[in-house]
């Protein structure tokens, strides 16, 4: 029945996750977004709720934000803002308590050319960021950072070129292998997405 179809679908969508996780953590970012991608497609549309639709499990709507995350997270390494903004917001739809839909919410559109609403909206995804319940004590510093230089570019209004350089107050991120996290507006790879897979 309908329960059999849903397991069937969570597990499809999950094997998809796996191997781009796996693909990931070799840094083979292109492939990884072809594999989370082949399980993204495998997602409900949201939009179709009103419509009649079941609405997707909580389950469901879980592991869809942990997919489009990992997809955004990979798409940063890409330097595709774009498309990792894209991604973040839609995982925050589908599960608005994972922390890293906020936070990588904020982090894609620090990316971007500064400009008013995007510093505003940054702010709004990092503040998200810290209000959820799932945001690791380790984390929270760094999201307070990040948070701060939003608000930065807010008041200052102007390129983010004239950040001082945070790598000096780098914090070292738990869940990677000791690996300093820079400045959301470092030119540098970005080694705070290291270890961020679920």
């Amino acid at each position: 029945g309908k329960m059999a179809i849903m397991s069937e679908q969570l597990e499809a969508i999950t094997q998809h996750k796996d191997e781009g996780n796996a693909l990931y953590q070799q840094q083979e970012f292109a492939q990884a977004i072809k594999a989370y991608t082949a399980g993204t497609r495998l997602l409900p549309d949201l939009e179709e709720d009103e419509a009649g639709h079941v609405p997707p499990s909580a389950e469901l709507r879980k592991l869809a934000a942990i997919v489009l995350c990992n997809r955004a997270a990979s798409f940063m390494h890409e330097k595709k803002a774009v498309a990792a903004l894209a991604d973040a917001q839609r995982a925050a739809d589908f599960d608005a308590t994972n922390w890293k839909a906020h936070w990588r919410t904020g982090l894609a559109l620090m990316m971007m050319e500064p400009r008013l609403e995007r510093s505003e909206k940054a702010v709004a995804a990092f503040s998200r960021t810290l209000e959820c319940d799932s945001l690791p004590a380790l984390e929270r510093e760094n999201a307070r950072q990040a948070l701060s230089r939003a608000q930065y570019r807010l008041r200052e209004g102007r390129d983010a070129l004239d950040m001082p350089d945070m790598a000096a107050c780098s914090v070292s991120d738990a869940t990677a292998t000791g690996i300093p996290i820079v400045a959301a507006l470092h030119p540098r790879p970005a080694p705070w997405l290291n270890g961020q897979c679920i």
